[in-house]
């Protein structure tokens, strides 16, 4: 199943991960549209003058309405990459703040069921990537619980959606799972080089996924780990 009309929606479309799939697709040709939150934020701007097939909305995925407003306008995509997350310092669970924990729950997960049910209403066939995280298989003591879950959370998201038979061989959904990638928010954490990725790594598996991957392989998950999870 290959992509031929070549629209594609990102979230958290100006930085890390979601930057470097900006980049790349608009490099390939595609039509991109992507939304980030931080109004004071100029980088969606200095891209949209970088690449006249990038649009860019300031937009917090966890506004239905303007998601839904935005995506209405787009009209018909043909992939999606709900890539949009944020984290925490780390909390022990006894004193942890709640409040943060649900902004947590509230963009990595309900954020990607808001877009996810805005996507789909645009979509007649296509492909839908979730961005999860190693976090979501590997225990780590001290790590951002309320992340490792959301991050989790996206795996069966992913699993359930395309389980539906409403969705057969029209729309396959799949998850990619970064390891320690280098971005802003592992920019703390002391990683070797030799064990760290980068934002480009995990934005060429995704543009892979979507240009050439067939239906049958629906529901899967790609690990970019540099093979971390299987040490």
């Amino acid at each position: 199943m290959i992509v031929s009309n070549k629209t594609i929606f990102i979230t958290g479309a100006t930085h890390g991960i979601g930057k470097a799939t900006t980049e790349l697709f608009c490099q390939k040709g595609w039509q991109v549209y992507g939304v980030s939150s931080n109004p004071l934020d100029t980088r969606g701007n200095e891209l949209m003058q970088k690449y006249s097939n990038f649009t860019h909305k300031t937009i917090d995925v966890t506004n239905e309405k303007e998601i839904a407003n935005f995506l209405s306008q787009i009209g018909n995509i043909d992939v999606a990459f709900n890539n949009a997350g944020i984290g925490i310092a780390p909390q022990n669970i006894e004193e942890a703040n709640i409040e943060q924990y649900q902004r947590v729950i509230d963009v990595n997960l309900i954020g990607t069921l808001i877009c996810l049910k805005h996507e789909l209403k645009n979509m007649s066939q296509g492909v839908i990537i979730n961005n999860s995280s190693i976090s979501a298989f590997k225990a780590k003591t001290g790590a951002d619980m309320s992340y490792s879950a959301t991050k989790a959370g996206i795996l069966r998201l992913t699993a359930e959606l395309a389980s539906n038979p409403k969705y057969k061989n029209k729309i396959s959904f799949f998850s990619v799972i970064p390891g320690n990638i280098k971005t802003r928010m592992t920019a703390t954490d002391n990683i070797p080089s030799e064990k760290q990725g980068y934002p480009e790594d995990v934005a060429n598996l995704v543009y892979k996924i979507s240009t050439n991957h067939y239906v049958y392989t629906s529901g899967q998950s790609f690990n970019c780990d540099k093979g971390e999870l299987l040490a």
